[in-house]
């Protein structure tokens, strides 16, 4: 079945250009997009840096350095 979607100018212009990049359809680029999403969620290191110093616990963050075990006594 074939859906018809309506996307801004610049969307298009993207999806055009990975389109022609990688020598696929819309639905092959759109497809490889939701896959490459799907994978990233499952990845841990896609969070790797997402998490300030300023955000952590100085203690806990010394005892990550220092490879202690012990981070849930703050």
């Amino acid at each position: 079945m074939v859906k018809v979607i309506t996307i801004m100018d610049d969307a298009y212009a993207d999806l055009y250009r990975l389109k022609k990049a990688k020598d696929m359809s819309f639905t092959e680029i759109i497809r490889f997009l939701i896959q490459e999403r799907e994978k990233e969620g499952r990845n841990i290191l896609t969070f790797a840096g997402s998490v300030s110093e300023a955000d952590i616990h100085k203690r806990t963050l010394d005892n990550i350095r220092k490879g202690r075990n012990d981070w849930g006594r703050i």
